[in-house]
């Protein structure tokens, strides 16, 4: 597996792109990333004038998480085209990256990758702007490892619950929750795990979609702790309610992260001291290089969530 650069995306905040209200709010909150959204939550009427807004309210700054992105309409359509475009012309240093909804073929990834790029050469812009795709619909989950590795430019890959239980003809009516009837605990399990495998493949962040129910936490909890505990980085919130529950849920436990740190400590220190590396006894159980991997990558995501081990000294960070 390509080793991934953490950040923090545990919480990931949709804010419509037609409301300066909600975008103001959002300036202030404590979600990972936000993203101001073109596409579902902007009604037809209201496109071009929340495009004008988004790249208003980005020139202005000052948002309090430390990323910002923005969900761009479909780009089989002229509008859609047009907000690149204006995003990369008008604001282009104001956002961390750009949200490509449902997307289903690489040759899609790779043709917005080469517009991109001519968009950039022709205002002179060194930074290659970064991208996130959505993978929406059963012709996008098929085809989700050669999306994921059809262009540079993607950090993320971003399961979208909605429109891909509307693709399967699932029986839903909250977003993220499981089919009516469903017998088992989690309907999207392979789903889940085809994206978050070809994101791994690709060195990419994995992230789960929304939960829409939001008078429902236990619901939220759930499903956050079922992509959680696969592996996912983060999880779309769509309500500022939801970013505290979500955060909690996608770090790692004291616990859990202080025996990550101590696992990684001891097996440096044995490692050093040991005429031959190989496995090494700790708290009555074998360690090895296997276990050690899996520490670190669990302590990785708590240092980029902001918890700091208990002791002090070098020996945790090592690889």
């Amino acid at each position: 597996m390509t080793r991934i650069n953490l950040l923090s995306k545990r919480s990931v905040l949709a804010v419509p792109g037609s409301s300066e209200k909600m975008i103001q709010k959002a300036r202030l909150l404590n979600a990972d990333e936000i993203f101001l959204d073109l596409e579902d939550s902007v009604s037809l009427p209201e496109k071009d004038s929340a495009r004008s807004l988004v790249i208003s309210e980005l020139n202005k700054g000052d948002f309090n998480s430390s990323s910002v992105a923005v969900r761009v309409n479909e780009q089989n359509q002229l509008i859609g085209i047009q907000d690149i475009k204006d995003l990369i012309t008008k604001a282009s240093s104001k956002f961390t990256s750009i949200i490509i909804p449902k997307v289903e073929t690489p040759e899609q990834v790779t043709e917005i990758c080469q517009r991109l790029t001519e968009l950039e050469l022709s205002l002179g812009l060194n930074d290659q702007t970064k991208i996130q795709l959505q993978i929406e619909s059963a012709r996008g989950l098929l085809n989700v490892a050669d999306i994921a590795s059809a262009c540079s430019r993607t950090i993320s890959l971003i399961f979208g619950p909605g429109d891909f239980a509307a693709s399967m003809g699932m029986q839903v009516l909250n977003i993220g929750e499981n089919p009516i009837n469903y017998p088992g605990e989690d309907a999207y399990h392979h789903v889940l795990y085809s994206i978050l495998t070809a994101a791994r493949a690709n060195g990419l962040l994995a992230i789960d979609g929304p939960f829409s129910d939001l008078g429902n936490e236990p619901g939220l909890k759930h499903r956050s702790q079922l992509s959680a505990s696969l592996g996912y980085d983060g999880k779309w919130v769509i309500h500022p309610s939801q970013i505290e529950v979500v955060n909690s849920i996608f770090t790692p436990s004291e616990e859990v992260f202080e025996k990550s740190a101590k696992i990684m400590a001891h097996f440096n220190h044995s490692n050093a001291n040991e005429k031959s590396a190989g496995a090494f006894l700790f708290e009555g159980k074998m360690i090895d290089e296997a276990t050690r991997k899996m520490a670190e990558m669990i302590y990785s995501k708590g240092i980029a969530a902001g918890l700091k081990p208990s002791m002090d000294g070098d020996d945790y960070g090592k690889a």
